[in-house]
């Protein structure tokens, strides 16, 4: 495996720890109904189970990372994963700005 493609799946994988981490916070959230679901989608299946919430989640993010991964020698691909990272490290960003919030909610 060349150097690019080490670094690539780092960003594949980080996307995936990045995305449950995602769905924790949601989670987080909702229950003390400071937020709500953005994705219309995932709306209903959060209302339904927290857990099916999880396991839908991480399931469709990770296989749109599986299917980028699979075409990650096209620059499109390629592209897509460093985007999709790069939105989940702000996204991240963001739920630990809001952590002080968090924790003076709860207390």
């Amino acid at each position: 495996m060349d150097g690019s493609r080490g670094w690539l799946g780092g960003v594949a994988a980080a996307i995936v720890v990045l995305n449950l981490l995602d769905a924790v916070f949601t989670l987080v959230y909702t229950r003390l109904g400071l937020a709500e679901e953005a994705n219309p989608l995932l709306q209903h299946v959060l209302a339904d189970s927290p857990l099916r919430f999880v396991v839908v989640k991480l399931g469709l993010v990770s296989m749109g990372v599986a299917l980028l991964w699979r075409q990650r020698h096209r620059r499109t691909a390629a592209a897509g994963l460093l985007a999709t990272g790069a939105m989940y490290v702000w996204l991240l960003g963001y739920h630990l700005s809001a952590v002080p919030q968090l924790v003076a909610f709860a207390s």
